[in-house]
Protein backbone atom coordinates (compact mmCIF):
# COMPACT_ATOMS: atom_id res chain seq x y z
CA UNK A 1 0.00 0.00 0.00
CA UNK A 2 3.28 2.23 -0.62
CA UNK A 3 1.86 5.97 -0.83
CA UNK A 4 3.59 8.85 -2.29
CA UNK A 5 6.66 9.23 0.08
CA UNK A 6 8.53 13.08 -0.97
CA UNK A 7 12.59 13.07 -1.08
CA UNK A 8 13.96 16.00 -0.37
CA UNK A 9 17.86 17.23 0.09
CA UNK A 10 19.08 18.20 3.12
CA UNK A 11 20.21 21.60 3.45
CA UNK A 12 23.38 20.91 5.57
CA UNK A 13 24.48 17.89 2.93
CA UNK A 14 22.46 17.84 0.19
CA UNK A 15 24.55 15.21 -1.83
CA UNK A 16 24.54 12.79 0.84
CA UNK A 17 21.99 13.71 3.30
CA UNK A 18 18.13 12.99 2.40
CA UNK A 19 14.35 13.59 4.23
CA UNK A 20 11.60 11.67 3.68
CA UNK A 21 8.05 12.94 4.37
CA UNK A 22 4.64 11.25 4.01
CA UNK A 23 1.51 13.63 4.49
CA UNK A 24 2.91 15.81 7.52
CA UNK A 25 5.42 13.22 9.11
CA UNK A 26 9.03 12.85 8.33
CA UNK A 27 9.13 9.19 7.91
CA UNK A 28 12.73 8.69 7.84
CA UNK A 29 15.99 10.18 7.24
CA UNK A 30 19.12 8.28 4.80
CA UNK A 31 22.67 9.25 4.64
CA UNK A 32 24.85 7.80 2.23
CA UNK A 33 28.42 6.95 3.19
CA UNK A 34 31.57 6.49 0.49
CA UNK A 35 32.71 3.29 1.62
CA UNK A 36 36.08 2.21 0.56
CA UNK A 37 36.34 -0.46 -1.94
CA UNK A 38 36.69 -3.70 -0.10
CA UNK A 39 34.47 -2.71 2.91
CA UNK A 40 31.40 -4.66 3.71
CA UNK A 41 29.38 -1.57 3.24
CA UNK A 42 30.66 -1.03 -0.10
CA UNK A 43 27.25 -2.43 -1.57
CA UNK A 44 24.93 -0.46 0.75
CA UNK A 45 26.25 2.62 1.14
CA UNK A 46 22.63 4.40 1.86
CA UNK A 47 21.48 4.19 6.28
CA UNK A 48 17.73 4.25 7.32
CA UNK A 49 17.39 6.31 10.52
CA UNK A 50 13.61 6.24 11.65
CA UNK A 51 11.51 7.45 14.37
CA UNK A 52 10.51 3.88 15.23
CA UNK A 53 14.37 2.48 15.54
CA UNK A 54 15.48 1.25 18.88
CA UNK A 55 18.81 2.49 19.90
CA UNK A 56 20.81 -0.17 20.19
CA UNK A 57 18.65 -1.73 16.61
CA UNK A 58 21.36 -1.85 14.03
CA UNK A 59 20.62 0.51 10.98
CA UNK A 60 19.49 -0.98 8.33
CA UNK A 61 21.38 -0.39 5.00
CA UNK A 62 20.07 -0.31 1.16
CA UNK A 63 21.71 -0.32 -2.16
CA UNK A 64 19.80 2.83 -3.38
CA UNK A 65 18.25 5.80 -2.03
CA UNK A 66 14.71 4.51 -3.87
CA UNK A 67 15.41 1.18 -1.78
CA UNK A 68 15.48 2.93 1.84
CA UNK A 69 12.50 5.13 0.51
CA UNK A 70 10.18 2.09 0.00
CA UNK A 71 11.27 0.31 3.51
CA UNK A 72 10.60 4.00 5.00
CA UNK A 73 6.82 3.83 3.97
CA UNK A 74 6.53 0.09 5.31
CA UNK A 75 7.86 0.90 8.32
CA UNK A 76 5.08 4.14 8.61
CA UNK A 77 2.75 2.08 7.70
CA UNK A 78 3.20 -0.36 10.53
CA UNK A 79 3.24 2.13 12.66
CA UNK A 80 0.01 3.63 11.47
CA UNK A 81 -1.59 0.63 11.87
CA UNK A 82 -0.47 0.14 15.40
CA UNK A 83 -0.82 3.57 16.53
CA UNK A 84 -2.68 4.72 19.01
CA UNK A 85 -2.86 8.36 18.87
CA UNK A 86 -6.26 10.05 17.79
CA UNK A 87 -6.82 13.55 16.19
CA UNK A 88 -6.09 16.28 18.67
CA UNK A 89 -6.57 20.12 17.96
CA UNK A 90 -3.03 21.46 17.77
CA UNK A 91 -4.17 25.34 17.21
CA UNK A 92 -7.40 27.77 18.33
CA UNK A 93 -6.96 31.45 17.26
CA UNK A 94 -9.06 34.56 17.26
CA UNK A 95 -8.59 36.74 14.31
CA UNK A 96 -9.90 39.52 13.38
CA UNK A 97 -13.16 38.27 15.37
CA UNK A 98 -13.12 34.93 13.71
CA UNK A 99 -12.39 31.65 15.63
CA UNK A 100 -10.70 28.96 13.97
CA UNK A 101 -9.31 25.78 15.14
CA UNK A 102 -6.94 23.08 13.52
CA UNK A 103 -6.95 19.60 14.50
CA UNK A 104 -3.94 17.08 13.50
CA UNK A 105 -5.18 13.28 12.33
CA UNK A 106 -2.04 11.40 12.22
CA UNK A 107 -1.81 8.46 10.04
CA UNK A 108 -3.57 5.50 10.02
CA UNK A 109 -3.80 2.10 8.23
CA UNK A 110 -5.63 -1.03 8.04
CA UNK A 111 -6.46 -4.00 5.33
CA UNK A 112 -8.31 -2.25 2.85
CA UNK A 113 -7.08 1.95 2.88
CA UNK A 114 -4.61 3.98 4.27
CA UNK A 115 -4.46 8.22 5.20
CA UNK A 116 -1.04 10.06 5.41
CA UNK A 117 -0.91 12.40 8.27
CA UNK A 118 -2.88 15.64 7.83
CA UNK A 119 -5.27 18.57 9.21
CA UNK A 120 -8.53 19.76 9.46
CA UNK A 121 -9.63 23.09 10.06
CA UNK A 122 -13.12 24.89 11.53
CA UNK A 123 -14.22 29.16 10.77
CA UNK A 124 -16.61 30.11 13.25
CA UNK A 125 -17.85 26.63 14.17
CA UNK A 126 -17.99 25.21 10.41
CA UNK A 127 -15.61 23.01 8.69
CA UNK A 128 -13.94 24.64 5.86
CA UNK A 129 -11.35 23.27 3.10
CA UNK A 130 -8.09 23.29 5.44
CA UNK A 131 -5.24 24.07 3.18
CA UNK A 132 -2.13 21.88 3.03
CA UNK A 133 1.23 21.56 4.35
CA UNK A 134 2.89 22.10 7.41
CA UNK A 135 0.67 23.64 11.31
CA UNK A 136 2.45 27.58 10.43
CA UNK A 137 1.23 27.73 6.74
CA UNK A 138 -2.64 26.56 7.64
CA UNK A 139 -2.40 28.84 10.36
CA UNK A 140 -1.61 31.84 7.73
CA UNK A 141 -3.98 30.86 5.05
CA UNK A 142 -6.38 30.89 7.34
CA UNK A 143 -5.94 33.93 8.43
CA UNK A 144 -5.54 34.63 4.47
CA UNK A 145 -8.99 33.23 4.33
CA UNK A 146 -10.45 35.79 7.15
CA UNK A 147 -8.72 38.74 5.65
CA UNK A 148 -10.65 38.05 2.37
CA UNK A 149 -13.62 37.71 3.73
CA UNK A 150 -13.20 41.08 5.73
CA UNK A 151 -12.26 42.77 2.34
CA UNK A 152 -15.55 41.11 0.67
CA UNK A 153 -17.56 42.80 3.46
CA UNK A 154 -16.46 46.07 2.89
CA UNK A 155 -16.78 45.59 -0.63
CA UNK A 156 -20.17 44.31 -0.92
CA UNK A 157 -22.11 47.84 -0.40
CA UNK A 158 -19.70 49.28 -3.00
CA UNK A 159 -20.68 46.43 -5.38
CA UNK A 160 -24.33 45.59 -5.30
CA UNK A 161 -25.37 49.17 -6.92
CA UNK A 162 -23.21 48.27 -9.88
CA UNK A 163 -24.41 44.52 -10.15
CA UNK A 164 -24.72 44.65 -14.17
CA UNK A 165 -24.19 41.62 -16.77
CA UNK A 166 -24.19 41.74 -20.63
CA UNK A 167 -23.12 39.98 -23.45
CA UNK A 168 -20.50 42.46 -25.44
CA UNK A 169 -19.28 45.70 -24.55
CA UNK A 170 -19.41 47.37 -27.61
CA UNK A 171 -19.18 51.22 -27.48
CA UNK A 172 -17.55 51.16 -23.92
CA UNK A 173 -14.06 52.70 -23.43
CA UNK A 174 -11.20 50.48 -22.09
CA UNK A 175 -7.86 50.54 -21.72
CA UNK A 176 -6.41 49.07 -24.59
CA UNK A 177 -4.64 52.39 -25.56
CA UNK A 178 -1.37 52.32 -23.53
CA UNK A 179 -3.90 53.57 -20.40
CA UNK A 180 -3.86 51.62 -16.98
CA UNK A 181 -7.04 51.60 -14.83
CA UNK A 182 -6.58 52.32 -11.80
CA UNK A 183 -8.24 50.71 -7.80
CA UNK A 184 -11.40 51.97 -7.31
CA UNK A 185 -12.64 52.26 -11.22
CA UNK A 186 -15.43 50.61 -12.40
CA UNK A 187 -15.21 47.99 -14.85
CA UNK A 188 -16.50 45.33 -16.65
CA UNK A 189 -14.78 41.81 -16.86
CA UNK A 190 -15.40 38.98 -19.03
CA UNK A 191 -16.69 36.03 -16.27
CA UNK A 192 -18.89 33.49 -16.46
CA UNK A 193 -20.21 33.95 -19.87
CA UNK A 194 -20.99 37.63 -19.68
CA UNK A 195 -18.93 40.97 -18.60
CA UNK A 196 -19.94 41.35 -15.22
CA UNK A 197 -19.33 44.80 -14.04
CA UNK A 198 -17.56 45.61 -10.78
CA UNK A 199 -14.56 47.56 -9.09
CA UNK A 200 -10.98 47.05 -9.87
CA UNK A 201 -9.48 46.01 -6.79
CA UNK A 202 -5.85 45.05 -7.46
CA UNK A 203 -3.44 46.23 -10.32
CA UNK A 204 -0.21 44.73 -11.45
CA UNK A 205 1.81 45.62 -14.89
CA UNK A 206 -0.42 44.32 -17.20
CA UNK A 207 -3.27 42.71 -15.79
CA UNK A 208 -6.21 44.19 -13.39
CA UNK A 209 -8.54 42.27 -10.47
CA UNK A 210 -11.76 43.14 -10.71
CA UNK A 211 -14.34 42.05 -7.83
CA UNK A 212 -18.43 41.62 -8.78
CA UNK A 213 -21.42 40.45 -7.04
CA UNK A 214 -24.18 38.91 -9.46
CA UNK A 215 -28.07 39.95 -9.42
CA UNK A 216 -28.22 36.15 -8.35
CA UNK A 217 -26.00 36.01 -5.31
CA UNK A 218 -25.65 39.77 -4.12
CA UNK A 219 -24.18 38.55 -1.08
CA UNK A 220 -21.27 37.06 -2.65
CA UNK A 221 -18.17 38.63 -4.05
CA UNK A 222 -16.42 37.17 -7.46
CA UNK A 223 -12.54 38.14 -8.46
CA UNK A 224 -11.66 37.90 -11.94
CA UNK A 225 -8.32 38.92 -13.20
CA UNK A 226 -7.81 39.70 -17.23
CA UNK A 227 -5.34 41.42 -18.98
CA UNK A 228 -6.04 45.91 -19.54
CA UNK A 229 -7.27 45.37 -23.11
CA UNK A 230 -9.61 42.71 -22.05
CA UNK A 231 -11.58 45.48 -19.43
CA UNK A 232 -14.07 48.18 -20.50
CA UNK A 233 -14.79 50.99 -18.21
CA UNK A 234 -17.63 51.05 -16.25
Amino acid sequence: MRLNVTVAPDEIKPGSKWILTQGLDTIGVVERYDWPAGSRFAGTPYELWTPSRTKDAPVPRFATLEEAAAAADELAEQRARTSTVGPHRVHRETYRGSEFTVTFHPAIANDHWRRPSCHSATLDGRSVNCPAGPLETVVEKLRQQIDVRRADEELLPKLRPLIDSRPNVRGLPGWDDGATPKVGDAAYVWARGMYRRGLVVAVARTRATVAYATASNPDRVHRKTDTFDELAAG
